[in-house]
């Protein structure tokens, strides 16, 4: 399995203006489909020399969080980081998770929803059930061990599958009242892809003010 690091680099100057504002560091990664993310994996206030680190390996999760901006995903049910790719997970009616068994896609994780409790809040009808099921992710912050932040979240009706594709590009970007661990649908600054794998273990960016970029260090 690989081993990705990410060096992020600012100025005091940068730093001064990030703490002031209330801003944060956010990190993130595709969403299911591989389009713009919209869970915040880690959130921070940033140094002027920071390094995350991760493994190349998923968990998988079911919460009856919903997939709204600033949401916390509680994981309800979870299958431990070190899941098994290319087969198929299932979250049964007593609200365990059995598996893994055949049945799952190629480079994936699949989780079927049989749990039958799982209401779409705000709802009464039993034809509607629905569960948050996605991908978390530990890592390694300026230190510090950070186990089982999601990295995505999707809605899945009883009876479906979700299909969970990861990736190892991240995104980058700043932005206040943003939480670890929480749906993040609303981006109100520019966002950096950062691209890993195929060779790229190792990035270095550091912040570029008048552009709101990160840029190769």
């Amino acid at each position: 399995m690989s081993t990705f690091k990410l060096q992020i680099a600012f100025s005091d100057d940068e730093l001064r203006a990030i703490y002031d504002s209330g801003t944060s560091v956010i990190i993130a990664k595709p969403s299911i489909g591989g389009d713009d993310p919209n869970v915040a994996w880690q959130v921070f206030k940033p140094f002027q020399a920071n390094t995350l680190s991760w493994k190349e390996e998923y968990g998988i999760y079911a919460s009856t969080s919903e997939v709204k901006n600033g949401a916390q995903l509680s994981q309800l049910s979870s299958v431990p980081v070190g899941a098994s790719m290319n087969k198929l997970y299932v979250l049964e009616d007593n609200a365990t998770i059995s598996g893994p068994s055949y049945g799952g896609e190629v480079n994936s994780y699949a989780l079927t929803n049989s749990y039958s409790g799982g209401i779409i809040p705000g709802t009464d009808n039993p034809n509607k059930r629905v569960m948050t099921v996605g991908l978390f992710q530990d890592a390694n912050l300026n230190g510090t061990e950070i186990k089982g932040n999601a990295v995505s979240a999707a809605p899945v009706l009883l009876a479906s599958t979700a299909i969970m594709t990861p990736f190892t590009t991240v995104y980058i970007w700043l932005q206040s009242q943003v939480k670890s661990n929480s749906v993040v649908t609303t981006v109100t600054s520019k966002k950096t892809a950062l691209v890993f794998g195929n060779g790229i273990n190792d990035l270095s960016v550091t912040y570029d003010a008048p552009t709101g970029k990160f840029l190769p260090a």
